[in-house]
């Protein structure tokens, strides 16, 4: 069977397992699991360190790469935050030092292909997506954007007022307060809860950006992957030799601050006029490296991520009425715990009882467990999702880049589906007492405080959070 069939199969199991509101309605048939081996990457090392994961496919005459960087917005200075994600912008949209902006866009627009960049928490980001013919064209402009970025200064002076522009206007959105707030408390005096503002980003020129880059970004900085209409050994000899030549970083960032491993639980509002009440609510969680993160995952599941076969949609929405969405997730951390979030929207009436039900739900699957149906469910929804991580050879590469980027188990990939398969009634009802703490989680609340009303009180201590506007 095709992966392409497998996908399709995968998603009609997911479709049918949404369609289940909870354990004591789930019929006791069970879905079978769907048979698959993810495919494997050739691993090159070049000469001067830069690794590439390469995957063969000549159905279509597109090649398609994708690199991580390693650079992000942890190693920012709090008086520049934002230096990292804004010149992860300019690193494209500002030419090289051979090709101006103006002309880059051109020869890329006239062979149909596209590059883009980006710096995120932990990595940035460069790809390319060309047709066969003209790998040639764009492998050069690929390399001399990555061997000679120029930042030019017209391009930087857009995307800064961009990212000034989005900063003013970050308070328009209930959704956006309520993310930046919360990640501000979880991560109270460390970078990761420190938006870049006005002030900061003010402060950031062309030149921080070139040497934030120059000076911590050399061929051992880079995982490649590529996937398409290619013959491996070409594409290495392309490298190698677009390559040549590319110096080491002149310095090493230190290593990743570590963030707290505790929070300071409590209510916490930003009052705004609002019909409805934007809710986010958690703690620290789990790293995907901790052998609990498969039966954490499935418990996930069961709770709140698995759209309406969970209890948090068949109580809060279904039930009561209360949300039209509601989710919970582990962002599993590679070197720190990640988070547990929940969140959704609910009218500004009944935000008490939405935070209520939630953690009311959150202590049963603590005290109770959940049954063999929900767990059934549970793990062959994950299972069959898991092939959608490879329904394009792209995304197949993808997954080996981050594996390594991050330190993965080598098997992770071949042992995912029998490690998940192996979570018993038990692991779910300890993971859940040991990675869940309904009464000591940060809640935030973006809404309407008088419509909130009293009954907010018996959740504890409200305490206001002053933004702008």
């Amino acid at each position: 069977m095709k992966l392409r069939n497998l996908s399709v199969l995968a998603a009609a199991v997911l479709v049918l397992a949404g369609c289940h509101k909870s354990s004591s309605r789930i019929p006791s048939f069970h879905f079978s699991t769907l048979e698959f081996k993810p495919p494997k990457t050739t691993r090159v090392v070049l000469s001067n360190g830069m690794v590439l994961h390469m995957l063969e496919n000549h159905e279509l005459p597109i090649i398609q790469i994708s690199s991580l960087v390693k650079i992000g917005d942890e190693w920012d200075r709090p008086a520049k935050r934002g230096l990292a994600a804004l010149t992860g912008v300019v690193w494209r949209a500002g030419g090289t030092t051979n090709v101006p902006p103006d002309e880059l866009d051109s020869r890329l627009d006239f062979i149909g292909a596209g590059i883009g960049t980006s710096i995120d928490r932990k990595n940035g980001e460069i790809s390319l997506s060309v047709l066969t013919k003209d790998i040639d064209e764009g492998l050069t402009l690929f390399a001399d954007i990555i061997r000679n970025p120029a930042f030019d200064q017209k391009r930087f002076e857009v995307a800064k007022n961009n990212a000034l522009e989005s900063i003013r206007r970050q308070n328009d959105s209930p959704g956006s307060i309520v993310r930046r707030e919360f990640r501000r408390l979880l991560f109270k005096g460390h970078i990761h809860g420190l938006p870049p503002t006005i002030e900061s980003v003010s402060r950031i020129t062309r030149e921080d950006c070139a040497k934030f880059y120059r000076e911590h970004v050399g061929p051992e900085s880079f995982l490649v992957g590529i996937s398409g209409d290619f013959d491996s050994d070409e594409m290495k000899a392309r490298f190698e030799k677009l390559f040549a030549g590319f110096k080491p970083a002149a310095k090493k960032f230190p290593p990743r601050p570590k963030p707290p491993n505790t929070v300071e639980p409590g209510i916490y509002f930003v009052n705004k006029k609002l019909p409805q009440t934007a809710i986010r609510a958690g703690h620290f969680g789990i790293s995907r490296k901790n052998p609990d993160y498969y039966a954490a995952r499935v418990m996930n599941n069961i709770l709140g991520g698995a759209g309406f076969s969970s209890r948090l949609t068949h109580e809060i929405r279904s039930e009561k009425g209360l949300a039209y969405s509601v989710w919970s997730y582990f962002v599993g951390g590679y070197d720190d715990n990640g988070a547990f979030l929940l969140g959704g929207e609910t009218k500004a009436e009944t935000t008490y009882d939405f935070i209520a039900t939630s953690k009311s739900i959150m202590e049963d699957v603590i005290t109770n467990g959940v049954s063999k149906e929900e767990l059934d469910l549970a793990k062959t929804s994950i299972v069959n999702a898991f092939v959608h991580a490879f329904e394009k050879d792209s995304k197949i590469v993808s997954r080996y880049l981050w594996l390594e980027y991050f330190d993965m188990p080598k098997d992770y990939l071949e042992k995912f589906r029998e490690k998940i398969d192996a979570v018993t009634l038990s692991q779910v009802k300890d993971v859940a007492a040991k990675y869940l703490h309904p009464d000591r989680m940060i809640v935030m609340a973006v809404g309407d405080r008088e419509k909130m009303g009293d009954k907010m009180a018996k959740l504890g201590r409200l305490q206001e959070i002053k933004i702008d506007r």
